[in-house]
């Protein structure tokens, strides 16, 4: 990525988290990122257009570290359980991680108001994803793996409360994991 495009999206991030994006102006983002504001306007139209560059950071950082965990050697079981973890936990760090969270929900919503069904359906496909590894590796079963993605999505719902919502119980790790796990063991039963 473009070293100047790369600070303009970081600059932003840090000021749309901590003052939010109504508050946050493109000249204190242009200062920050140590450009010029005509520069700025170069690579994003407004605050509009920096926003969705942002989540599509964000996007693209959950696929990066989906496609990670794919790569790596642990056995499919393992691999689901540690997506759902880290999606959890990112998901955590964007509800609680910073003051602005609720208005910055807001304002991504606006202007993309599709991404909270985009998030869904991404975790949708790396789950069956990993089911049909586990599947292919004969870990895992089940005879229909994008029908118990889309339960084991629905089942976990509670886990990914949104910044708008005032929840006076936050979900918990091991909470999640007992789901997760329940899961796990009742498709690992059904090997062959």
């Amino acid at each position: 990525m473009d070293d100047k495009r790369e600070r303009i999206l970081t600059a932003a991030r840090k000021r749309f988290r901590h003052f939010g994006v109504k508050k946050t102006t493109m000249q204190e983002i242009a200062g920050d990122a140590g450009v010029a504001v005509g520069t700025l306007y170069l690579y994003f139209k407004d605050k509009d257009d920096l926003l969705v560059a942002c989540t599509e950071e964000y996007i693209a950082r959950h696929r990066r570290e989906a496609e990670t965990i794919l790569a790596s050697d642990a056995p499919a079981g393992e691999k689901l359980r540690q997506y759902a973890l880290d999606r959890f936990r990112a998901a955590e760090a964007t509800r609680t991680g910073y003051r602005q969270a609720a208005e910055l929900t807001r304002e991504v919503l606006r202007v993309r108001p599709e991404r909270r069904l985009d998030e869904g359906r991404m975790m949708t496909e790396y789950f069956v994803r990993f089911l049909r590894l586990g599947i292919e590796a004969g870990e895992l079963y089940t005879d229909d793996p994008e029908r118990d993605a889309r339960v084991l999505l629905f089942s976990l719902a509670f886990f990914f409360p949104g910044a708008l919502q005032d929840l006076p119980y936050p979900p918990k790790e091991e909470d999640l994991l007992l789901v997760v796990d329940w899961f796990l063991d009742t498709w690992a039963s059904r090997v062959a």
